[in-house]
């Protein structure tokens, strides 16, 4: 076993000789690796040093992974049992999402692997959690209160037990099992959003089913359920690149005097702010996964969806119908009615359809849920395992909402069968203070990383900061991290950073995000610091002292001290030291700086 291991671990330095192993070989490389996965029992540190080896892989033998990781895939599902590896394996799958390389050729049966590894764990951590409540109840019922217990000798001042280490690993695995949970919906996030409108529509059943299975309660729907499940429903006929578009946060634009009006829609609430001397309007669509913002011009927009109503109807429009521009909150919308038209349900072959409002609904399918089950899940509702094992399929209904005014104001655009929108008091300043603290929570993880360049023959933390300037192979390290934003254009997370115009943090910062996660970084050579303005070289370290991840390109001819910029927060340091001195032009350098700052 102890052999096994160290021959795994010696394949992995095998990577770096990557140009004289042939294609065959590195694709029995991998294929070792990943029959390695299997050997959960006989050498039980195998697997993790095999998946971390494919972590490598991604980098170092791409196409031979491209190439091979349908069946690692297959291999994963079989071991989601093993506790141990639960961790490294969901960061592994997770790692593969952000290299969309990896799986731009999947299939619909590959991602299947993929959301059936994470609902696994799900249920896997689901279950366990029921047993271990079922076992604290049986115990604490069949212990009989001691009233003639005498006090623990332990019990001082606080009057509380220390932690015996049995209950401290306890505290342990409850937060490591929390991690798991975390990742395991996270997966499930990136790859749906990840999926093109079509694929979309062909996974939803199967991951919505998985989730209600998996549902930790057996009445309601768990939160976090509730929050997969809008993230899905808000998401279903956006392409990548269309989220990927959207801001992290909401910013309400300056229209001058506006009347804003709110509607609360299950999990959604929809505000339309519209200028009280304009055609502009701002509508913000806010769910528990997220946030979206577009300007219209309010009457341009009414005439669109009013003239492709009408075509969808067939019918020529007549007669445009008034502005909803009105101070009176019901007026300016129509009325409201409780009916609502029923779009044709997605088909085997699964694609989305629209009819018509007013045509008569299609009774549903012997196989099919009720048509309002979409509807209870928002409620909160859980649906019965008997209807989720008998009618596997949800009735997915898109089309024209049955009035003219429910196209501004549904919270969940073209789909039908759901609760009607209900308008929120105006002007009633709780709404509007939980609707502030919402706009201000960004809709992906953020994370702050600083940078910072060590010079030939630099030590001191004064000489670092005080560096504006780095070498070429330095800018392009930067190069390849991320985008260069304009701090005073910046509207969205900042880090921290001053986003004012007046450039007390420089005028340039870098950033990166994917579909659920956004970086900026504290580059120190883009901040400004002076040799005689002592402030700005407090205000770089406030910056840079105050992240939990430190990047640092060493150039200074030595080992690096992990305390050169002492920090309460300094967690992780990823040292990186040039080697080959290969970079690029300046012609390229200047090249790159002109495309990236017409983004």
């Amino acid at each position: 076993n102890r052999t096994a291991t160290y021959t795994y671990g010696l394949q992995v330095s095998c990577m770096h000789y990557k140009g004289w192993i042939k294609r065959d070989q590195q694709d029995l490389l991998i294929s070792t690796l990943g029959d390695g996965l299997m050997m959960t029992s006989g050498a039980p540190e195998a697997p993790q040093i095999c998946l971390h080896a494919l972590g490598v892989a991604m980098l170092e033998l791409h196409g031979a992974m491209v190439r091979m990781l349908p069946s690692i895939l297959q291999n994963l599902v079989r071991i989601y049992s093993a506790a141990q590896l639960s961790v490294h394996l969901l960061e592994f799958v997770s790692s593969i999402s952000r290299n969309q390389g990896l799986y731009t050729n999947f299939r619909k049966g590959d991602y299947q692997v993929l959301f059936a590894v994470a609902i696994n764990y799900i249920r896997f951590h689901n279950n366990q959690r029921r047993r271990e409540t079922s076992l604290s109840t049986n115990t604490a019922g069949a212990r009989p209160a001691d009233v003639g217990e005498k006090s623990d000798p332990r019990r001082q001042s606080t009057g509380a037990i220390p932690a015996s280490p049995s209950e401290k690993q306890l505290l342990n695995d409850v937060a490591l099992s929390q991690y798991v949970l975390v990742m395991a919906y996270q997966v499930i996030d990136v790859y749906f959003l990840s999926l093109t409108p079509a694929l979309k529509a062909e996974m939803f059943d199967s991951i919505i089913v998985g989730l209600l299975q998996s549902n930790y309660s057996r009445s309601n729907l768990d939160e976090v359920n509730e929050v997969c499940l809008d993230m899905v429903l808000q998401n279903h006929s956006r392409s990548s690149e269309d989220i990927l578009g959207l801001s992290d946060v909401t910013v309400q634009e300056d229209f001058g005097p506006v009347v804003e009006r709110h509607w609360i829609q299950h999990n959604g609430i929809v505000t339309i702010r519209a200028q009280k001397e304009g055609l502009m309007a701002q509508i913000i669509e806010r769910s528990c996964s997220g946030a979206t913002s577009r300007i219209v011009d309010l009457t341009a927009e009414v005439s669109r969806k009013y003239v492709e109503r009408a075509e969808r109807t067939e019918r020529p429009p007549t007669s445009l119908p008034a502005s909803p521009l009105s101070d009176s909150p019901v007026s300016a919308f129509g009325s409201l009615s409780q009916s609502a038209s029923r779009g044709r349900s997605i088909g085997r072959n699964r694609r989305l359809h629209s009819m018509a409002p007013g045509l008569p609904s299609l009774h549903h399918e012997p196989d099919m849920l009720p048509h309002d089950s979409i509807a209870r899940l928002l409620r909160g509702e859980l649906l019965s395992q008997s209807d989720l094992s008998r009618a596997p399929r949800f009735p997915m209904r898109f089309g024209a909402a049955p009035c003219l005014a429910l196209e501004f104001i549904n919270a969940y655009q073209g789909l039908q069968n759901l609760d009607v929108p209900v308008m929120l008091p105006p002007n009633f300043e709780a709404v509007a203070r939980s609707l502030r603290i919402f706009d201000n929570t960004a809709m992906v993880d953020t994370h702050k990383v600083s940078v910072a360049y060590v010079g030939p023959g630099q030590t001191t933390e004064r000489e670092i900061l005080l560096n504006q300037q780095g070498s070429p192979a330095y800018w392009n390290f930067l190069r390849g991290m991320g985008h260069i934003r304009r701090l005073g254009q910046m509207k969205d997370f900042s880090a921290g950073l001053d986003t004012s115009g007046q450039d007390s943090d420089g005028r340039y910062t870098l950033g990166w995000r994917d579909l659920i996660a956004k970086l900026i970084f504290h580059v120190g050579t883009l901040m400004p610091a002076r040799e005689d303005k002592q402030e700005q070289i407090v205000r770089k370290k406030a910056h840079m002292g105050n992240d939990f991840v430190h990047i640092v390109f060493n150039e200074s001819g030595r080992d690096y001290e992990f305390d050169t910029i002492p920090s309460q927060f300094n967690f992780v340091q990823i040292i990186v030291t040039p080697v080959d001195g290969q970079v690029p032009t300046p012609e390229d350098e200047a090249l790159w700086l002109r495309s990236d700052l017409s983004k």
